[in-house]
């Protein structure tokens, strides 16, 4: 009830935009930075996501797949995932088709195999839908886009995520254990080209979407639209999925580096005007989750977590519980370390150094962004530095 002066709200959650919230607001006159509940099923329903992929004439961007429908598991089904493990030697993945905190994917470091695909469907498919999709491997990146329901967009830079639990992709699928961003916003492995690609779908998916404002009291899609995508060893970009909000950890990075006032682009998506050029620090910045030790898996156990020294100004609490200015962790993940520097390197050192300063009963991938450096800099040595320092000796 005691709403009346609010400019805008900002929805973070996707569970919120599942349930309707923005439908909700826009009935209060509220202006909402999220999609209505029909165009956050970009989200919310991969298998509409597909649909809309291939409305779009995207196909070529988007894995192979089948469809099976909760409780109508039949032998047909079974011939047509044939044909993907056939043709894929069992290189595939297989999804939740609703929200699952970024755990609902079923991917392994070594391929199916057909017991193993039989048992997982069996086991799922009287509780959800499932996608069965072709196994792509590459480089993961996301963009994300905001938009403010009548077709203008602006993008943030490409970041690349590590979904994957453990060291060298391995082990199941999180909400993300980290996260970087090169200097000058790039990424070692895109492209300008890339780049050009990955806008082009996000804003083709957002006209998409925006195409059916009729339906919906002429109000398009507003809010962040944020495309997961692959490049794979064949140069080729691919769509994995849409998210209907900003990611995590990728919006930490997003908006550290954003140098416009975020309070001021929200006006302007609210108004439907969105009209401001984004512009944004050129450093490189790196992020990495500390998560329990049991984790993905729940647990009702909570455990101390202790700081050396002061690292606040690094540090963005996730699940946690706070006791007389003590830190317990819970469940789910914990906190999350952030540096940005002039370069990867620098980025790579000194986020490590600081996760050596907390202590508990947590655990980290210590190679997020490790492949972009060289062996010297993984180990501490900065070849700026090295290269900086001969410069002054010769003259």
């Amino acid at each position: 009830n005691n709403i009346k002066n609010l400019k805008f709200c900002v929805v973070g959650p996707e569970a919120f935009l599942e349930e309707g919230v923005a439908d909700v607001l826009k009935k209060r006159d509220i202006p909402c930075i999220g999609p209505l509940k029909n165009y956050a099923r970009i989200e919310t329903s991969k298998s509409y996501a597909r649909e809309i992929i291939n409305a779009c004439g995207l196909e070529n961007h988007s894995p192979k797949y089948v469809l099976l429908e909760k409780n109508e598991f039949e032998e047909e089904n079974v011939e047509r995932i044939n044909e993907i493990t056939k043709n894929e030697n069992n290189k595939i993945v297989i999804k939740k088709n609703g929200l699952c905190g970024g755990k609902g994917v079923f991917v392994q470091d070594v391929d199916f195999t057909q017991d193993e695909i039989q048992t997982i469907i069996t086991e799922n498919i009287d509780k959800s839908d499932l996608l069965i999709e072709e196994k792509l491997e590459g480089e993961e990146f996301s963009l994300m886009t905001l938009t403010d329901g009548n077709g203008n967009c602006r993008h943030f830079p490409n970041i690349s995520g590590y979904k994957r639990l453990e060291n060298n992709d391995v082990g199941p699928n999180t909400g993300s254990m980290g996260c970087f961003i090169d200097k000058n916003n790039s990424l070692p492995f895109l492209n300008e080209q890339d780049i050009k690609i990955t806008e082009s779908i996000n804003e083709i998916i957002i006209e998409k979407l925006n195409s059916n404002k009729h339906f919906h009291e002429n109000m398009g899609y507003r809010g962040v639209l944020y495309g997961s995508f692959m490049k794979t060893r064949d140069g080729n970009i691919y769509i994995i999925e849409f998210n209907s909000r900003f990611g995590d950890p990728e919006s930490v990075i997003a908006l550290s580096l954003l140098k416009n006032n975020f309070y001021s682009l929200c006006c302007e998506v609210a108004k439907g005007e969105l009209t401001s050029v984004l512009e944004f620090d050129q450093s490189a910045m790196l992020c990495v989750y500390m998560v329990p030790k049991d984790y993905p898996q729940k647990t009702t156990e909570k455990y101390d977590i202790y700081f050396d020294e002061d690292v606040s100004k690094h540090i963005i609490f996730g699940n946690v519980e706070k006791e007389n200015n003590h830190y317990y962790s819970l469940s789910s993940r914990t906190l999350l370390c952030s540096v940005k520097g002039t370069n990867l390197s620098s980025c790579y050192k000194e986020v490590y150094n600081k996760l050596k300063q907390i202590h508990g009963n947590l655990k980290y991938r210590t190679d997020i962004a490790a492949n972009y450096l060289s062996k010297y800099e993984q180990a501490g040595v900065s070849i700026d530095e090295g290269n900086n320092a001969l410069k002054e000796m010769k003259q």
